[in-house]
């Protein structure tokens, strides 16, 4: 077999798993709303309707592969690739170039960079039990964090609402722990081949807060399993607590301080446990993290802030699905992030973002389930890998008896029948398992030029094989084709899409043409690829529609 073929076909076959590379850290687009750039060339391709001047391929096996069992950069024998070849002309120059490796690290094979935070209370509304186990959330999950260990946020509110009962003390909370729930839970996990970071309250009285806490790291070691659990974190925005529960005074306001002094009382009783914090969000706090830190015991392992792009606790805010793409939603976002890593790594200390999502305070209808949300979390994590975090935890939560108030945050639904389970996705999903499928565990992200291109965003990761990915988001409203380079690279590459009708869709979210079975959980259908052959001086022309982020697959 001709060596171009056969680098089409494994660089295809890793697009159609989601199991590859992207290639590096983008710079932001302009704002949305900028008059479209026109400095980019067209191509005289043939087009399809799903990626217009670019003809779609076909004869793809249409057999749905888990992507945990499918290994980087691997072809299989019984996959063929064929169909109309996209020849990039030989004046097309290249507007987007990937070089070296970027000044990050790569992301570890130890742990997952991209995980998920849900509440305590989910659990099993979500994951299912022992006996009956939600088989397709184990399938979103596992899709999210190829090559390392999953690592699963259990906590935010309810962390500081639940509790192990203990005899003698009488405290009302909204959840009350049970062998049961630690048993869901330790399935899960081992299921998964997990851990996880679990919360634990700091909200309570300072006279009875280090026993209740005590308490709660023992069962959750007993019932969910020491091996399984690799934070214990204290308290959740502890910025927003009354001032009784951390200083035990009716009047005045605590300090940082006073913060730290509490979470260094409980601590002292809980042994060596692993305790990550503060779990703080607030602009207040977030610039302070280096002061808090040094109000919090040395042997913190871990750092843990969160972070939206937008704010609607008002009931007047008025949010579009534009302000997704503002620079404050993406790099300024990041850029408030890599001070907090600065000040965490002053301190010895690794920083995850262990609850991010769009929109704070229980989402938007119309914002959280867009797919502008979708292509915002795609480029937003580059970004914060560029920022130097260690991971990321994006929140979906459940919406059962006991939230009373409409939480729109809600990505992952879970439902049982006498058939078994069935789930369901926001688009934002689609979001992260594209950015997953380009970076599994021990990418690299690569260094990209700024062509400053209005409505776009790009980055670009060698995966651990060799193999790049380049990945173009249009945000605007005219499809563009954009010249492409990447280090190293000269043979045909595949190109996949990920598509809705508008930025406002809150349904029909494809990537490569396929969309998530509700039954396993896993991508089916007819992958839709085409192959890209480069120019003599080593340019892919890349059609990006409207709205859509493209993927560009070059293997090594």
């Amino acid at each position: 077999m001709p060596r171009a073929c056969l680098t089409a076909r494994v660089a295809a076959l890793a697009a159609v798993c989601a199991v590859g590379t992207p290639v590096a850290i983008a710079t932001a687009s302009a704002a949305a709303g900028m008059p479209a750039s026109t400095t980019l060339a067209e191509s005289a391709a043939p087009g399809n309707a799903d990626n217009p001047g670019v003809g779609a391929v076909s004869g793809i096996e249409s057999k749905i592969i888990p992507l945990s069992s499918v290994p980087d950069g691997t072809a299989s024998p019984t996959t063929t690739l064929s169909g109309p070849i996209v020849r990039t002309p030989a004046s097309e120059r290249a507007t987007v170039r990937a070089g070296g490796t970027a000044a990050v690290a790569a992301t570890s094979t130890a742990q997952g960079f991209l995980g998920i935070a849900t509440e305590i209370d989910t659990i099993p509304d979500l994951s299912g039990s022992v006996a009956d186990p939600d088989t397709p959330l184990l399938h979103l999950l596992r899709n999210l964090s190829p090559g390392a260990p999953l690592l699963l946020r259990l906590g935010g509110t309810s962390g500081d609402d639940s509790w192990w009962p203990i005899s003698g003390i009488k405290e009302r909370y909204l959840y009350t722990l049970t062998p049961r729930w630690g048993a869901d839970v330790r399935g899960l996990l081992t299921a998964l081949g997990a851990k996880a970071i679990l919360g634990v309250t700091l909200k309570v009285d300072p006279k009875i807060n280090a026993k209740i806490a005590s308490a709660e790291v023992a069962d959750f070691d007993r019932y969910v399993g020491a091996s399984l659990i690799d934070d214990f974190e204290l308290g959740n925005e502890p910025e927003f607590y009354p001032l009784d529960v951390v200083t035990g005074r009716v009047r005045g306001h605590y300090t940082f301080a006073d913060y730290g002094k509490k979470f260094s009382n409980v601590a002292s009783v809980l042994g060596g446990a692993p305790l990550a914090g503060p779990g703080s969000g607030s602009p207040h706090w977030l610039p302070k993290l280096g002061t808090i830190l040094s109000d919090m015991p040395s042997r913190l392992k871990l750092a843990t802030v969160h972070a939206y792009a937008m704010k609607n606790c008002s009931r007047i805010t008025h949010l579009s699905v534009s302000e997704f793409f503002a620079r404050a939603s993406i790099h300024g976002l990041a850029d408030s992030i890599h001070a907090t890593v600065k000040a965490a790594a002053i301190h010895g200390k690794p920083l995850r973002v262990d609850e991010i999502n769009g929109v704070s305070c229980g989402g938007k209808a119309g914002l959280s389930n867009s797919f502008a949300e979708a292509l915002w979390a795609l480029n937003v994590l580059p970004a914060l890998w560029q920022a130097g975090v260690q991971g990321v935890n994006f929140q979906t939560v459940v919406n059962s008896r006991e939230h009373i108030q409409m939480n729109f945050n809600q990505m992952i639904t879970a439902k049982p029948s006498a058939s078994g389970w069935s789930v369901s996705v926001e688009p934002e999903y689609y979001g992260l398992l594209t950015f997953a499928g380009a970076a599994p565990a021990g990418s690299h992200l690569l260094r990209i030029s700024d062509p400053s291109l209005a409505h776009f965003y790009q980055f670009a990761v060698r995966a651990p094989d060799g193999s790049e990915r380049v990945v173009l988001t249009n945000v605007g409203s005219v499809a563009r084709t954009i010249g492409v380079t990447a280090s190293g690279t000269r043979g045909t590459g595949s190109l996949s899409l990920l598509s809705a009708k508008s930025l406002s869709a809150t349904a029909g979210t494809t990537l490569a043409g396929q969309s998530l079975s509700s039954r396993t959980g896993q991508l089916t259908g007819t992958p839709s690829l085409t192959l890209v052959r480069p120019n003599a001086k080593g340019v892919y022309a890349v059609r990006v529609p409207a709205h859509a982020a493209a993927i560009l697959t070059l293997s090594a």
